[in-house]
């Protein structure tokens, strides 16, 4: 894969780089007009949907997880990183079931021609990174849900699964995953008193040319505060600094630089499965995170 299109790299942009909205959203999200369809508001203006889709591209790096929760089986899917069979992660895999969707690729920018190939009936690309000549290439072969306009890569993950439910005639469907999502993490929270108080850093699995890097947007570290820490910017300024490591050499390389060795806080280590579910930040990953991550955190912290 691309540097360009690395998870670290992408991880690390803002949402500076989007588009400001151009239209007003309705008034209530997911709405069935008269005629059977929804309207979805995004970066570029609204699409119209007339109809359930039956044969979605996911043309985004994240999308498919939240069709999958959904259980909208995509045509087509966006491999990422991890090299995972046809792009998809553990969690999601019951959810694919037996289907081999065809996988795309993002390292040279936005395949419109194989999408097209694929006639599908909605594309959802909410974070394919759009500008505004690929969307209107995309919708003139399907109606195409793009980036809410907050972030062209990346969006908060209630915003991107909240965009996709609705674009799938499943919006109530979705917002109680996202209910159960935060429901979760407040469970770890009330499980673990110990938690409140403590400082956590969530950090890259590698360093960069500064040392330790913070791992992505703010937002993306919002359930370490759901669980009950205080969530910090410095490796200086943390009780615990979760590494999310993809491999043991990743972690064997941080344990062995003295400069790391040398830092008062506890320190966590993830697993490639771990580092993905932190990445994917979706309906289907987070579980992941609320069932292995707080017993390595507590263990961390004793």
């Amino acid at each position: 894969m691309s540097r360009v299109w690395s998870r670290r790299g992408f991880l690390g942009l803002t949402a500076g780089a989007a588009a400001t909205l151009v239209a007003c959203a309705p008034d209530k999200p997911g709405t069935v007009a008269g005629d059977g369809s929804v309207t979805v508001t995004h970066a570029f203006g609204e699409t119209r949907i007339p109809a359930p889709p039956t044969k979605v591209v996911s043309a985004g790096l994240t999308c498919a997880d939240d069709l999958l929760a959904l259980g909208v089986v995509p045509i087509a899917v966006t491999d990422w990183f991890g090299a995972e069979p046809f792009g998809v992660w553990p969690w999601a895999r019951p959810q694919l079931g037996d289907a081999q969707p065809v996988v795309l690729s993002l390292a040279d920018g936005v395949q419109v021609e194989q999408i097209a190939a694929l006639a599908p009936d909605l594309i959802v690309a909410t974070d394919a990174g759009l500008d505004q000549d690929t969307y209107t290439q995309l919708s003139q072969i399907a109606p195409t849900v793009a980036q809410s306009g907050r972030a062209a890569f990346f969006e908060p993950w209630r915003d991107q699964a909240t965009t996709i439910g609705q674009a799938v005639f499943r919006h109530d469907d979705m917002q109680k995953l996202i209910a159960d999502v935060d429901a979760a993490f407040k469970a770890v929270k009330d499980d673990h008193p110990e938690f409140g108080g403590k400082r956590a850093a969530l950090l890259a699995g590698t360093l960069g040319e500064d040392g330790a890097q913070i791992s992505g947007p703010a937002w993306r570290r919002e359930f370490l505060d759901q669980m009950g820490f205080t969530v910090v910017e410095s490796v200086d300024d943390a009780d615990v600094l979760i590494w999310t490591t993809e491999t043991p050499e990743e972690q064997a390389a941080l344990q062995a630089d003295p400069a790391i060795a040398g830092l008062r806080a506890r320190q966590v280590f993830t697993d490639k499965e771990l580092a993905g579910a932190i990445a994917y930040a979706s309906p289907l990953s987070y579980p992941v995170l609320a069932q292995r991550l707080p017993s390595m955190l507590a263990e961390a912290l004793t």
